[in-house]
């Protein structure tokens, strides 16, 4: 097994390559403590290298975050712990994490959904220059127990070249939101997209009259 690294803008963040998946496409992981990584079992494994204090989990990477050590005391631990992990077999999460519910998750909730999807509007559809959330690309966004949080969405079409560039901006920007732990987007084409999906500002921008088409 061949591991690449790549640095990042953060010179205390590497980001390590496994040549896997890593999660399932669109899915994102922030873990900033030794509790939150109970969810799991590799970022237990890395929590457990003195001088990790964050790992961030996607569809193909692993970032890690140090704190003190450099990277070349670091990184041979962390190599060998992500490998261990893949050799093992053993699932990237468990079903039944060490997150704990937020109090008050109902005004949270509600809180957290308005600014998930103010970050997805930082994602604008290549082909329309437009961001999704107007597009009316964005169907639902919902908040669970622990920060897991889904976002249903579509593309405007079904086979859009778009579409992975679209989810993972997706999965990238949610996850950015205080409180957001776990991002899964789900795709769909039921309802099927129309421009009648649109907000009345983002028809404006198009030229588009409410019951008119392109």
């Amino acid at each position: 097994m061949f591991i690449q690294t790549e640095t990042t803008t953060d010179p205390a963040r590497l980001r390590f390559l496994p040549g896997r998946e890593v999660l399932a496409d669109g899915a994102s992981l922030d873990l900033k403590d030794r509790q939150q990584a109970a969810i799991s079992p590799l970022a237990e494994q890395l929590f457990a290298i003195s001088g990790v204090i964050r790992v961030s989990l996607g569809r193909d990477s692993i970032v890690v975050t140090r704190e003190g050590e450099d990277w070349q005391h670091l990184k041979p631990a962390i190599l060998g712990a992500i490998m261990e992990h893949f050799m093992s077999g053993a699932p990237m999460l468990r079903k039944s994490g060490g997150v704990h519910p937020s109090e008050s998750r109902a005004a949270e909730g509600e809180t957290a959904v308005g600014h998930v999807r103010e970050a997805l509007r930082r994602v604008i559809d290549p082909e329309l220059g437009y961001n999704i959330v107007d597009l009316g690309l964005i169907y639902d966004v919902t908040i669970e127990d622990g920060g897991v949080t889904t976002v249903t969405m579509t593309t405007t079409t079904p086979g859009c070249p778009a579409t992975n560039y679209l989810k993972t901006g997706a999965g990238e920007a949610a996850i950015t939101v205080e409180g957001v732990e776990f991002v899964d987007v789900k795709l769909t084409y039921e309802p099927r997209w129309t421009p009648e999906m649109m907000t009345p500002e983002a028809k404006a921008h198009f030229g588009i009259r409410d019951g008119g088409g392109w």
